[in-house]
């Protein structure tokens, strides 16, 4: 699914004489029919490094369904603009796996807008099925910094622990090829993450690894064997590429419900702090 035309109705959408659109979301939900196939999947795997067996990683769910969100976002009735948001927490339930042949429908609507002490968010809800049963859940939170909205309702902020950057047990070198890299595996070409005049006209001294590639990262190495489980991720302080970044886990064991964190290993700050717990299917 092509992103050219998405993009080009954000930017008629940010610009001041675009359309004016109320305070409320439209109600409307689209989806799409994926064949699960092995080349493209195996491309996916390459990039966040995950191990390749017929088990679909669950970040490949999140970019199959990455362009029906962007469509959603970019409508002119949503009374957000595109254009800036942030990406700022994940929460995707895992009923069952999914797995290389099946055919994934993915269904995708809006949540919100919610009040966020820093302007105001839309929650992305995906649902995947498989021959008519769910498989998995997703809530992805954006937030357009310095926006508030009148009829925005108020939401429960999870809460933040304070974060001491333990010993990295593995240290990543990413250089900027990532977000290509990442880019065409995932259709995410936003140019904050491509070029870096881009970056710097949204505040960014250089380009930013894609908060998704490295989460998705993080989980490959957590590889949770667990038959239904929650993955929660929070993004908090951009990676500048190139960068190298420390990886941990904070509670729990490799394959388990665990916590796990990417973070600057020299400043201890996080990057992306993220859990796996296990739930009933």
């Amino acid at each position: 699914m092509s992103m050219l035309p998405v993009y080009a109705k954000a930017l008629v959408k940010a610009l001041p004489f675009g359309p004016q659109p109320g305070a409320s979301l439209p109600d409307r939900e689209i989806g799409r029919s994926v064949a699960l196939e092995a080349t493209a999947y195996a491309g996916f795997t390459r990039v966040v490094e995950a191990p390749l067996t017929d088990t679909v990683h669950p970040g490949y769910l999140h970019i199959l369904a990455f362009p029906l969100s962007m469509q959603l976002l970019a409508d002119p009735a949503v009374p957000l603009p595109l254009v800036g948001m942030v990406h700022v927490r994940n929460r995707m339930d895992v009923h069952r796996p999914v797995r290389i042949g099946d055919v994934v429908d993915l269904n995708v609507s809006l949540a919100g807008p919610f009040t966020h002490p820093a302007g105001t968010t839309i929650d992305v809800v995906m649902r995947a099925s498989v021959d008519g049963e769910l498989a998995v859940t997703e809530t992805t939170t954006y937030l357009a910094k310095g926006k508030h909205l009148d009829g925005a309702k108020p939401q429960e902020q999870p809460e933040r622990e304070d974060f001491v950057a333990p010993r990295p047990t593995a240290l990543w070198r990413l250089d900027p090829i990532i977000g290509q890299r990442y880019a065409k595996a995932s259709g995410d070409y936003n140019p904050i993450h491509l070029n870096g005049l881009a970056a710097r006209g949204f505040g960014f001294p250089r380009v930013i690894a894609h908060g998704m590639y490295t989460a998705s990262r993080a989980l490959a190495v957590a590889d949770p064997r667990l038959d239904a489980y929650r993955w929660d991720v929070s993004f908090a302080k951009p990676i500048l590429l190139p960068s190298t970044v420390g990886f941990a886990f904070t509670a729990g064991h490799r394959h388990e419900s665990a916590r796990f964190a990417v973070f600057d290993p020299a400043k201890g700050k996080p990057h992306v702090l993220s859990s796996v717990e296990a739930i009933e299917g």
